[in-house]
């Protein structure tokens, strides 16, 4: 059987919209298509859309509940070219790590650890070269 044809990208729901939105732009180094309650950040090789909780539950029939935002069990992996120069711009940008800059051998990858708004966690990488 073929693999299915089919793009994605993930929709995060956020307790502060304008907040969010705004650390993914920051971090993407992009500006959004669209504004409150729904916006799109298309980077070089991915989708990463921002939605209003509260709007969402809206739309789509479900329930807010603003304590699933960032589940604790879920990381968003943003892949970069140089995970060292991405640090540097947004510490100088005011943005806190959890983890800075690290050599993940068995990974064969560089990456650093923030976290965004909503409490997801965030890792920055690279391929080691």
């Amino acid at each position: 059987m073929a693999p299915v044809s089919a793009s994605y990208a993930p929709v995060l729901l956020a307790r502060d919209f304008q907040q969010t939105l705004g650390f993914y732009e920051t971090v993407l180094d992009v500006t959004a298509e669209g504004s409150a309650p729904y916006a799109k950040i298309t980077a070089l090789k991915g989708i990463l859309c921002v939605a209003d909780g509260k709007w969402w539950a809206q739309v789509s029939g479900t329930e807010y509940a603003p304590s699933l935002a960032g589940p604790a069990n879920q990381v968003l992996l943003i892949q970069v070219d140089d995970v060292q120069a991405q640090f540097e711009r947004l510490v100088e940008r005011g943005l806190n790590f959890l983890a800075p800059p690290t050599e993940r051998p068995r990974m064969a990858v560089w990456n650093a650890l923030l976290r965004d708004p909503d409490g997801r966690t965030v890792m920055l990488s690279s391929p080691t070269v």
